[in-house]
């Protein structure tokens, strides 16, 4: 390049004598700057601290600060390519204490002519960074950018095991005369480490080979700190254990061999919880749980529950198997009872249940289930009886960036099942559920978007249970109905449930005060029996949001607008997603 040289100047001035401040008054002092775009002035006060004393402070104690503020007004310019920066700078008194001020010209700022940036070997780990670099020919010099390069391959480089890592060359070239910048960088990953010996204490209450199951890794594999942070995260959600750490030892490498160590502290073996709450569907509720987290050492757990509330009472029972991937994969082994008393229906339902639950390849929770039950239903007016071997698969997934106060996230949840005669069923019947929630912030303000779809295919819809026919209204379908009081009724006016379903809710919610929102909403839906006769029953509402350390509450205040604007009352609990 051409030769370098540095123009660099600031005007001193004589810093008058200042006196003492009129007693009484107490203010901070201030810290002007006139003539710096609103990027260098945020960077000079990002430089430059004003000196720690008083309003009463002499000028003598003052002025012994001013060339160490001087340079760093230099730094802070150059740090943004203003090498030609010229300033004054000096204290002043004001009526009630002193201030900086500072009258700055940034002058022309160094451009960028040329960005090259190498990595020798290994490019697939560091292609994010040459694909996405911070700085291009044409814009203005900003040192941090330049930086940012460096510090973005050392860190994907100490992520991949690329311990060796060195820069042959890193220059940022100026030439002052022509006012350009050149940036050249050559990075080289060197070898990449690999794991070496897994070490991981004997634990009494779950065998070894059980523990080993959860390792997603082994001696040999090439380094990957995602790897062993997926390692501890399946650890953590095993509910086995109340801490996990998972710990390279780096510098214990033998020949580029990182030892690992694995350390567990087991969780108590037994919980017990007792929960309160209250929906306006079901009124208030007790719930009950017991859970034993490790029946034996091949990692086994039972779990029971009893919830009651004046429209469900229920008791469940489950016992987990976890199979080869014990993070994800299992068979549940279920049984329980169900009594539900709504204004449509009264039923009872006892039930045998076996589940295989695994994440698939694109990370849906997936779901190969078989029930065997038995049905009691009131409908209107007409008793009956039923049993029931249903058999189906389902597919569950959560996208969220928070999980109790999301700003944008989705859940989708779809589900085929169905019925024989031919298999020791009462009836035959085929039905699929899709059912989905989706956030996303706009404004000043969160928009939650829901639906629910389900339809059913048999020859008669009467011959069901109240457990497979479709009701819709309540807290979670439409509000501003009471609870599964919409579908089809016979002639006497009884809401007999329908073979389709159909739902949807717009919601917009904002923050009026901390832990605190107002919602506005309208929902939709019905359930039914043939396209044809779909009747759309809707509502709109107002809502406060109360954002508690466990979760949101709502209380809603929905209108139905096809029933003379009836007002209810909706009180719901829970995640959004």
């Amino acid at each position: 390049m051409g030769a370098k040289r540095q123009v660099i100047s600031a005007l001193c001035c004589v810093l008058p004598l200042l006196t003492l401040p009129p007693k009484g008054l107490a203010q901070s002092p201030n810290f002007v700057i006139n003539g710096a775009g609103p990027e260098l002035e945020r960077n000079i006060r990002a430089h430059v601290s004003l000196p720690e004393l008083g309003c009463d402070q002499g000028g003598y104690r003052l002025a012994r600060n001013l060339p160490g503020i001087r340079e760093n007004i230099v730094r802070a310019g150059r740090a943004l390519g203003y090498y030609r920066l010229e300033h004054v700078t000096r204290f002043e008194q004001t009526e009630s204490c002193w201030e900086l001020r500072t009258d700055v010209e940034p002058g022309p700022a160094v451009t960028i002519t040329a960005v090259d940036v190498e990595v020798s070997g290994q490019q697939q780990f560091f292609q994010p960074t040459l694909n996405d670099l911070p700085v291009s020919t044409g814009q203005q010099l900003n040192q941090s950018d330049y930086e940012r390069i460096k510090t973005n391959l050392r860190s994907l480089a100490v992520e991949n095991g690329f311990f060796d890592a060195r820069f042959p060359r890193s220059e940022l070239r100026l030439d002052l005369v022509d006012n350009v910048a050149e940036i050249d960088i050559s990075f080289e990953p060197g070898e990449r480490y690999r794991l070496g010996a897994i070490r991981m204490g004997e634990l009494d209450a779950l065998a070894p080979e059980f523990i080993e199951r959860f390792l997603n890794l082994e001696p040999g594999d090439a380094y990957s700190s995602q790897a062993l942070l997926q390692l501890r995260q399946s650890l953590n959600g095993s509910q086995y254990f109340n801490s996990v750490a998972v710990t390279p030892a780096i510098t214990e490498a033998v020949e580029r061999r990182i030892p690992v160590d694995v350390e567990l502290q087991m969780r108590r073996r037994h919980r017990y919880a007792i929960g309160l709450g209250a929906t306006t569907d079901t009124g208030p509720r007790v719930r009950m749980d017991y859970t034993d987290r490790y029946l034996n050492r091949r990692g086994h757990s039972l779990n029971g529950l009893i919830g009651f509330s004046p429209v469900q009472q229920n008791l469940d029972m489950q016992y987990r198997i976890p199979l080869t991937d014990p993070a994800t994969e299992s068979l549940n082994l279920s049984s329980g009872f169900l009594r539900e008393e709504t204004d449509s229906f009264e039923s009872e339902t006892t039930k045998l249940a076996a589940t295989y639950s695994f994440i698939n390849a694109w990370n849906w929770r997936q779901n190969y289930f078989v029930n065997l039950q038995h049905d009691k239903s009131v409908i209107g007016s007409e008793s009956q009886n039923s049993d029931l071997l249903i058999g189906g698969i389902s597919l569950d997934r959560t996208r969220t960036d928070n999980a109790l106060n999301p700003t944008r996230g989705w859940r989708l949840f779809g589900e085929i099942k169905g019925a024989s005669e031919a298999l020791l069923s009462s009836d035959s019947f085929l039905q699929l559920n899709l059912s989905g929630k989706a956030i996303r912030s706009i404004g000043p303000g969160r928009f939650l978007l829901r639906f629910d779809v389900g339809t059913s295919l048999m020859d008669d819809i009467a011959e069901l249970p109240a457990t497979v026919r479709y009701f819709t209204g309540g807290d979670q379908s439409v509000r501003g109905y009471k609870y599964d009081t919409l579908g089809p009724v016979n002639e006497d006016g009884e809401v007999l449930g329908g073979k389709h379903r159909l739902t949807g809710s717009i919601e917009y919610d904002f923050t009026v005060m901390p832990n605190w929102k107002l919602a506005v909403f309208t929902d939709a839906g019905n359930a039914f029996n043939d396209f044809n006769d779909f009747e759309l029953r809707k509502s709109v509402g107002l809502g406060v949001r109360w954002m508690s350390p466990v979760g949101p509450i709502r209380v809603d205040l929905a209108s139905a607008l096809d029933n003379d604007n009836e007002l209810r009352l909706h009180i719901t609990m829970g995640p959004d997603l």
